[in-house]
């Protein structure tokens, strides 16, 4: 049983934003452009070209899909039940109008993949923490309440599978969540290969910080691939232990952020109450 011991770090996270496309280079035309410099990047760029691709039309990963707000930008994001999803919530909030995007502009397309999907549907409302401040960009203050749950308008999960949460996650005396092991994979839909769902594999966990609240991995993280689920195998399934938020440095070292399920496990036991109605 591991006990991830809780020491408090002075980081400056920066988040991974929602991804914006490019308005003259088309996927395909960006991807290669992009491949074409991985071998001179500098060492302090990252890329998401060593990651490995999955099926996205296969269990589990059809459940993780973006997360497109108004045509414009994507985030990650997956089904934690039929008519639940889960992101960032800083995905939802708009630098231009200095607000929270309404819902009508948020669209969940599960199982993603090369502009097709396995279901779409809008999303109806969604919760984020009263404490998150998107004004307040990425503030530490933000850390600890950067989720979002979405109420889907249809019950994709039905068909296409849900994650579930660790069920034993829990905290421990003011320090870690009781884990059996610190390795973690991130799923998302990175920038560099934003049509493409994408495994942070063989990642673990460094840190805990805001009450078990927060985690600091070592999984690299780009913009596009905040609200994407971080997965723990639990025999022959993963589940879902919290969702990424930000991409950080410690010293010179590429390090993520993600809020714990710890954060989130109470509004979310809410939502499906009320939504099974």
């Amino acid at each position: 049983m591991l006990r991830l011991t809780f020491i408090f770090l002075l980081l400056i996270a920066l988040p991974a934003l929602a991804q914006e496309q490019a308005a003259t280079d088309t996927p395909e035309e960006k991807l290669r452009k992009m491949q074409a410099v991985e071998g001179r990047l500098p060492n302090d760029v990252v890329t998401s070209f060593k990651r490995r691709t999955v099926d996205s039309s296969q269990k589990p990963w059809r459940a993780i899909g973006r997360v497109n707000i108004g045509g414009r930008a994507h985030c990650s994001g997956a089904l934690v039940g039929e008519r639940l999803a889960l992101t960032a919530a800083h995905c939802l909030f708009s630098q231009h109008t200095q607000t929270m995007v309404v819902p009508s502009l948020v669209h969940f397309l599960a199982g993603y993949s090369r502009g097709e999907y396995g279901a779409h549907s809008k999303v109806q409302d969604y919760i984020v923490p009263d404490e998150f401040d998107g004004t307040l960009g990425a503030d530490k203050a933000n850390l600890p309440h950067d989720w979002a749950l979405l109420t889907l308008e249809d019950p994709i999960g039905q068909q296409e599978g849900f994650v579930l949460l660790h069920e034993n996650m829990r905290a421990h005396a003011g320090k870690g969540p009781l884990l059996q092991t610190p390795m973690v994979i991130a799923a998302g839909y990175p920038g560099d290969r934003a049509h493409i769902l994408s495994l942070e594999e063989n990642c673990r966990i460094r840190n805990v910080l805001y009450h078990s609240r927060v985690m600091l991995t070592d999984c690299l993280s780009l913009k596009g691939d905040s609200g994407g689920p971080i997965l723990q195998k639990s025999g022959n399934h993963y589940v879902l232990i919290g969702v990424q938020t930000a991409s950080t440095k410690v010293g010179r070292t590429q390090a993520s952020m993600g809020v714990t399920a710890l954060a989130f496990s109470k509004a979310l036991q809410k939502l499906e109450a009320s939504t099974s109605r």
